[in-house]
């Protein structure tokens, strides 16, 4: 599958409902229809995008949008297991009042191929899950009657896409019989990575109108020592008189005014963004606004911002100075019954118990979140690795290398202006031995820092590759190691993990000399399940492993050779069926229920004694 671009794509920027904006959600009951399985594209053939699906017989069922997967919708193996082409569609009135409007469709999150038809034209298509895409559909609607909206989508993935996936037809003939052991088609498509391959529509579907002349492309930096500078651009052909731009505090009180589409000051005594344990969140508003030559209100945008500086050298990360140890999890943007479907009140929950167990921070395990979720950690304090859906890389061709820079430019645009983020992570755990990785990380870093107008820090996740045999860790400002000893290395001797897990991260600090952190450690928990002494699958084997990494972690920091750690994982999550999952990877401190397991209770007082110091 080829990305065709289209000149109606327009760089991300939050959804907000304004004077001059109006947005319209289609969350809700939308039409579907699955093609065949791994099939010749029947609905591409049959042009099912020119219609009405509600009324095929075969394969029709309503769902609702967001949906998780496919698989947990609809509760038949065939929905779950499903790789190809899967049709959406629904209808909606625009009223004419919208006629002197551009409008725009807007996904959150369509995994993993999307094409988009209005009133059966195709308008635009997208590759990537997880990050929005809008795409211009003015031209296309008609105004005062139904409109139909359609979305062809295909989950399938495979070495030329990120993240990969071993996409294989399968045969094998008795050399006697000559009889295959397979069916004609059998394949088998496995990603490189150890979590659901979520499908569909996963978050919020809007329609947004917006003036004919419009805000766009908005970009602040705002430091700790009080700079701060902005600029935007105005997409559209209508004229307009002026524009105005205000900053303001929390009391909405102006400290800041200026006319042009750029500038700069120097904001004396600005209160800085804090994560938790280090001082307050302080937020700013930034608003900007063109006028017509009436006096009128042409656009208006506002946005939220926070004055930081996250700095580092060989052995912290700094923000605003001051040493940060990041205390925190990786995690999933997920649960049963919606699977990866945005829900807010998992979101909030999620938030909640990360509070309770006294962390600071977390990553975004192993594609970038929903929007919402970044803004509520901009407002409690709560500090994020944001990271680009590039696991388990062990395809590096020079296409795939721009496909994953174009992955990473998505997810820099969108969430450039939020405080919360204090790095980049461009990948993780890609096999990095391999010589090729080299020019293929240069491609996707330089792509980053290009876009880096805050300066903080560009990472990468490490796993397989070892620091002697590495081609990539010297382009990252930052290091971040996975590593399970006493789970998949030398599982059940914790007496070794100690010596092992100290003595590795110094061979990377030796080789390398940069700060490091600690991004996965851990084992799996039954909950419920016990012994005595501890066995593996048992919460206190888990407990134990913990106490166990946690001597080397104390010793790393007391040296200088990690600023932070990250136990894997917040909670436990669905995975594809194998012989090492039991309905699911459960590493988790809470179940996927989000029940605390007896490790919660530990790294609770673990992160509130580090809290204190």
């Amino acid at each position: 599958l080829l990305l065709s671009f289209f000149p109606s794509f327009l760089a991300i920027q939050p959804v907000q409902e304004t004077e001059t904006r109006q947005v319209r959600s289609l969350n809700g009951l939308w039409s579907f229809v699955r093609d065949s399985h791994n099939g010749p594209d029947i609905g591409l053939s049959q042009e099912w995008f020119g219609k009405d699906i509600s009324r095929f017989e075969a394969w029709s069922l309503t769902v609702s949008s967001p949906i998780r997967s496919i698989s947990e919708c609809f509760g038949d193996a065939s929905s779950r297991d499903h790789v190809g082409w899967v049709w959406y569609q629904r209808k909606e009135t625009i009223s004419t009042r919208h006629s002197d409007q551009r409008i725009f469709l807007r996904i959150d999150s369509a995994n993993y191929y999307s094409i988009l038809y209005v009133n059966s034209v195709e308008v635009g298509r997208h590759v990537g899950g997880h990050i929005p895409f809008e795409i211009e559909v003015t031209k296309h609607i008609n105004f005062g009657t139904e409109n139909r909206f359609t979305l062809a989508l295909n989950n399938t993935i495979s070495w030329q896409t990120v993240p990969n996936a071993d996409f294989n037809y399968l045969v094998q003939k008795d050399n006697i019989s000559g009889v295959d052991r397979y069916p004609p088609g059998f394949f088998t498509m496995k990603g490189n990575f150890d979590f659901f391959h979520y499908a569909g529509i996963l978050r919020p579907v809007r329609l947004l109108f917006r003036p004919i002349l419009f805000i766009e492309d908005v970009l602040i930096n705002a430091q700790a020592n009080g700079s701060f500078s902005y600029s935007f651009g105005l997409v559209g052909n209508g004229g307009y008189e002026s524009i105005h731009v205000e900053v303001t505090d929390e009391d909405e009180s102006s400290i800041y005014s200026n006319d042009k589409l750029t500038g700069s000051a120097k904001i004396e005594e600005a209160k800085l963004w804090w994560p938790r344990g280090l001082g307050d969140p302080t937020l700013y508003t930034f608003t900007a606004r063109v006028y017509g030559s009436d006096g009128s209100i042409i656009d208006e945008f506002r946005t939220t911002f926070g004055f930081r500086s996250v700095t580092f050298d060989n052995e912290k990360i700094y923000w605003n100075g001051r040493p940060f140890y990041c205390q925190g999890f990786g995690m999933h943007e997920e649960a049963d019954i919606r699977g990866r479907a945005f829900d807010p009140v998992l979101m909030t929950k999620d938030l909640n118990l990360l509070e309770w167990t006294n962390a600071n921070c977390y990553r975004t395990s192993h594609y970038p979140y929903a929007e919402e979720r970044i803004y509520e950690g901009d407002r409690r304090g709560i500090a994020v690795i944001i990271e680009t859906p590039a696991v388990g890389l062990k395809s590096f061709s020079n296409e795939n290398a721009h496909l994953h820079a174009n992955m990473a430019e998505e997810m820099i645009v969108r969430d450039r202006n939020h405080p919360s983020i204090f790095m980049w992570s461009m990948t993780n755990e890609p096999q990095t031995y391999r010589p090729e990785t080299r020019k293929y990380f240069e491609t996707v870093v330089e792509r980053a820092r290009s876009l880096n107008a805050q300066g903080i820090p560009i990472t990468a996740v490490y796993g397989p590759s070892q620091s002697y045999n590495d081609y990539t860790a010297d382009l990252f400002d930052v290091i971040c190691v996975n590593r399970y000893y006493g789970w998949y290395i030398d599982i059940g001797r914790l007496e070794q993990i100690e010596h092992s897990l100290y003595n590795d991260f110094i061979t990377w600090k030796q080789r390398f000399g940069k700060a490091m952190l600690i991004t996965e450690y851990g084992a799996e928990s039954i909950p419920g399940l016990h012994k005595d002494p501890s066995f593996v699958f048992t919460e206190e084997y888990q407990t134990d492993l913990y106490h166990s990494t946690w001597a080397a972690l104390d010793q790393l920091r007391s040296e200088g050779v990690i600023t932070g750690e990250m136990v894997w994982v917040f909670a436990d999550f669905m995975t594809a069926m194998d012989q090492t999952r039991v309905v699911g990877n459960h590493k988790g401190v809470f179940t996927r229920q989000r029940d605390p397991k007896k490790a919660a209770f530990e790294i609770r007082e673990r992160y509130g004694k580090s809290f204190l110091q």
